[in-house]
């Protein structure tokens, strides 16, 4: 954290100074409105607290005032011209790339963003291999030419018949949930409001047979006080074809202020499980919907159960660090998910365990190794570790099963734009049509692993980036970028 800090902080002064230096207009004066919040018997003293209401005039006029003097110093830069036209060439070039793919039976839901269009647009597929097969669902870009309207998330019903997906206008990430026809991309009449906040995101799951959706969705005016209508996430039931004003709660008036609730069905729509963040600071809680209607408490923020998945295997697996804090994998029956009584079929290890993705019949794990990433896979009883082949030093950021059982997952590197692989069984990954096009060459550079020995022994992994056949002799100029907060690893 130290380090992080450090360089922050040297940034900040470089650019005061050189605005300082710049003839620009003088600093825009920030006035001291101190504001006293108490926080756990803790009194601190805010004195710019006023800063955070970005609706109000005096908050706008500062922000106009910091842009203004900001841009007569970068504009005048002599080389920022011929800076922005390359870096505008280069955009231009850029290839459309495909993230948060979901798999259904004979469809593959993604992401696309295709520049220069501003937002992400919902398209289906007939396979990962299949680029001709793609069919636009919606395109944001047209509802709103100015770029402002977003597909913040969306959930494909059980069939890929519909799906759900929340809207946001005006950048404001407070999103409408709509459903739409996937094979004609026409829109229902069903609308609801406030199912998508910035302060804890938003999810959606559909129940077996595709006839209503479980959904995040914030206090109504009237339902708690104004300074809590954007907390307080709750899920509900909405039952296709009927007005939100019928929607029936399900489950969350007795979770924390700031809960964070992902949700996820099981492959059948019978089981619906709720994720429940408390906050960012890292703690979950799991709840899980069954066929008999009622919601059953899984585990609590104590038992450091960080991640919940539903197998096709009628089995919950749970990403635990109880004891363990690079993690073990545990697993329970779906009918009978006793944490008391989950077994540990993946020990802990040198790996951080990441993120998991079972299938019917493997389990898939993302790791991280101080940084770059590695893929395992298991037996689902957590026999016959295999180790997938992938670059050395890359990121795997995210992975979809498919209804053969096979495995998606993107990869991303220094010098390779991201691309999704397809992998089967035991046999090595391969790229699919899904991949990244950079239109610059990065073949004359080379990335090496070191370790970076901390004041108190601690080994830091350090990633370098050169021009192959650099002389190693002290003597080259180098940018050196740490971070250290959050929890977050630079892969």
């Amino acid at each position: 954290m130290r380090i992080r800090l450090s360089l922050v902080f040297a940034g900040a002064v470089c650019v005061v100074a050189l605005l300082n230096l710049s003839g620009a207009e003088p600093v825009p004066q920030t006035p001291k409105k101190p504001v006293t919040d108490e926080y756990q018997g803790v009194k601190v003293e805010d004195n710019y607290q006023w800063l955070e209401q970005d609706d109000d005039p005096a908050v706008k006029a500062w922000s106009d005032a910091q842009n203004k003097r900001t841009r007569q110093y970068l504009d005048k830069l002599p080389d920022r011209t011929a800076i922005e036209k390359q870096l505008t060439d280069w955009y231009a070039k850029t290839s459309p790339s495909y993230s948060g793919l979901v798999s259904r039976p004979g469809i593959l839901f993604a992401l696309k963003f295709q520049p220069p269009k501003q937002q992400q647009m919902l398209v289906t597929l007939g396979s990962a291999e299949d680029l001709k097969s793609e069919k636009m669902v919606l395109d944001p870009n047209k509802l709103d030419p100015s770029g402002k309207t977003a597909i913040d998330w969306f959930a494909p019903s059980r069939d890929g018949k519909y799906v759900a997906m929340s809207i946001s206008q005006g950048g404001s990430e407070d999103g409408t949930l709509r459903i739409y026809e996937t094979a004609t991309g026409k829109a229902l009449k069903d609308s609801i409001a406030h199912v998508q906040y910035p302060t804890a995101g938003g999810s959606a799951a559909w129940n077996a047979d595709g006839t209503g959706i479980y959904y995040t969705r914030f206090p109504r005016k009237g339902e708690r006080p104004d300074a809590d209508l954007n907390f307080y996430q709750q899920i509900y039931f909405h039952k296709l074809g009927t007005a939100d004003s019928e929607d029936t709660y399900s489950i969350g008036k007795d979770f924390p202020r700031i809960a964070e609730i992902k949700l996820e069905a099981s492959r059948d729509g019978k089981y619906i499980l709720a994720t429940v963040a408390n906050g960012d600071g890292g703690d979950f809680a799991h709840y899980l919907l069954g066929p008999d209607g009622n919601w059953k408490q899984l585990t609590q923020f104590s038992d450091q159960i960080k991640a919940a998945r539903i197998g096709r295997d009628d089995t919950l697996y749970l990403l635990s660090r109880a004891d363990a804090p690079r993690g073990k994998i545990l697993r329970a029956p779906l009918d009978k998910p006793d944490l008391a009584r989950a077994t540990v079929i993946v020990p802990p290890s040198e790996a951080v365990i990441q993120f998991m993705e079972p299938t019917a019949d493997a389990i898939y794990l993302g790791d991280l190794l101080g940084g770059p990433s590695q893929i395992r896979r298991f037996d689902l009883d957590g026999k016959g570790e295999t180790i997938v082949p992938i670059p050395n030093i890359s990121a795997v950021t995210e992975m979809e099963s498919l209804e053969d059982n096979s495995l998606l997952f993107r990869d991303v590197s220094y010098t390779e734009p991201a691309a999704w692989f397809h992998l089967a069984g035991n046999a090595p990954p391969k790229k699919t049509a899904l991949v990244n096009s950079s239109p610059v060459s990065f073949a004359d550079i080379e990335v090496s692993r070191e370790m970076a020995t901390s004041k108190d022994g601690t080994k830091v992994p350090l990633n370098i980036i050169r021009r192959k056949g650099t002389k190693l002799d002290g003597n080259n100029p180098t940018l050196l970028y740490g971070y250290g907060g959050y929890g977050g690893s630079m892969q």
